[in-house]
């Protein structure tokens, strides 16, 4: 089974903007937070009734980014959010995710991702 997800940019969506708590820990700050929730949502509304852990359990996820300008980005500093974002709505655990990334391109009209999911290799 395969299915993609579009997902828009949103700005400091890099692990890199984290919040150190009270206690030392380490936390997302809202907007990526608030993304990667989204994503999750997103992807466990596209595979419907299909349950995933439940046929293979390894989720290979390709990651093609559209940038808003030609700034020089790490593409690997997303690769947390999505696959967090991913896992959870599949329902499986992050370790369970392959992610690789697929095209880069600069889009000035319509910045984002698009994050195509499947079951096989």
């Amino acid at each position: 089974m395969k299915l993609t997800v579009d997902m828009p940019w949103g700005k400091n969506l890099t692990v890199k903007h984290c919040n150190m708590g009270p206690r030392g820990n380490w936390h997302l700050k809202r907007g990526p937070e608030g993304w990667m929730d989204r994503l999750g949502w997103e992807v466990k509304a596209a595979r419907g009734e299909y349950l995933w852990a439940t046929v293979r359990g390894i989720a290979h996820v390709v990651v093609d980014m559209r940038f808003p300008d030609k700034h020089k980005r790490d593409s690997h500093n997303y690769h947390y959010l999505i696959a967090n974002g991913v896992a959870a709505g599949l329902g499986i655990d992050d370790k369970d995710i392959r992610i690789s990334t697929g095209t880069v391109d600069v889009d000035r009209d319509n910045p984002g991702f698009t994050i195509t999911v499947s079951d096989d290799v």
